[in-house]
């Protein structure tokens, strides 16, 4: 199979170093359950060229892996081929160092614009994403579509169209 990854939100915890940035640069206590758009200027109710400002000091940072992404990851790449899709905007080396630091197993990283990731040129049997507006793009263009869950990606699905999951022992558990 061929599993497309995303990066943020997936397999490393954004999430954590952003409320840090947040509280040092506000002096505010964001909480994870507070981040209900993907959007983070509708969150913070900021300019979308001040989120992109935080988001960018929060990608310069190391990130830390979301628990057991590494080894899952590597369980997966035995069988599969693994393709890293994100739409960082920060250099390709950057990110081949972060995934090397943590171990992470990959054939092959696809960098895109946002919201751009269901234009990939990799035929995907599986795509894992926390944005659902690039999952939802998927639809019909893959196999298993796996949403890794939270607060920003909560939506009804009544065409039962992908898999919700809170960690990667149950993505592993889906596609074993």
């Amino acid at each position: 199979m061929n599993i497309g990854i995303d990066i943020d939100g997936v397999i490393a915890d954004f999430v954590e170093e952003f409320i840090k940035v947040i509280k040092e640069r506000y002096d505010f206590d964001l909480k994870e359950k507070e981040i209900i758009y993907h959007d983070l200027y509708q969150v913070l109710g900021i300019t979308k060229s001040e989120s992109l400002e935080l988001i960018n000091e929060t990608l310069n940072r190391d990130l830390n892996i979301i628990k057991d992404a590494d080894i899952y990851i590597d369980l997966l790449s035995m069988k599969n081929d693994i393709y890293i899709l994100t739409a960082r905007n920060i250099n390709l080396t950057s990110i081949e160092k972060w995934l090397k630091k943590h171990n992470i197993k990959y054939n092959d990283i696809v960098v895109f614009e946002e919201g751009g990731k269901n234009f990939c040129d990799k035929k995907l049997d599986v795509i894992i994403d926390d944005n659902l507006k690039e999952a939802i793009g998927f639809i019909g263009k893959c196999e298993k579509i796996i949403i890794f869950d939270h607060p920003w990606n909560q939506t009804l699905d009544i065409h039962n169209s992908f898999y919700r999951v809170s960690n990667w022992y149950e993505i592993y558990e889906i596609l074993k």
